[in-house]
């Protein structure tokens, strides 16, 4: 078993905040919906230094850890949220994923997910790369 790291919590100013709320809400069903699709939630919110990944997860069928970017939106009025993420997004997850897997000395595979959601659509998107 993997160890699990503690949760980072909305400070009440946050809460109040729409965007921080609303992703808060949308990290919450990303995580209920990858529990549904048989992966284990290791930590939220794990970041270092200025650099963050809102869930990791290990998923036991490819024994793979999984670094997990949520994009909430309420519409797609301004696009697909997961077009949020890109090329240096992409760099800071492999910049945390590293030292996550060098703090705790695991030497598994790991991958990069994208969860969308739009007015509590899910759509999961796996093993995501881009092409430098």
């Amino acid at each position: 078993m993997l160890l699990k790291s503690k949760k980072k919590k909305l400070t009440p100013k946050q809460q109040k905040l729409h965007n921080f709320s609303l992703g808060h809400r949308g990290e919450k069903e990303a995580a209920a919906f990858l529990i549904s699709q048989n992966l284990e939630i290791l930590t939220t919110n794990f970041s270092v230094k200025n650099k963050e990944v809102d869930i990791v997860a290990f998923d036991p069928q490819t024994k793979e850890v999984v670094f997990v970017e949520v994009k909430s939106r309420e519409t797609g009025y301004y696009g697909h949220p997961s077009q949020a993420v890109d090329q240096h997004k992409l760099a800071n997850l492999k910049y945390v994923a590293k030292t996550f897997m060098n703090q705790r000395n695991l030497n598994l595979d790991y991958r990069f997910d994208i969860v969308t959601i739009v007015d509590h659509r899910i759509e999961h998107f796996e093993n995501v790369t881009w092409n430098s």
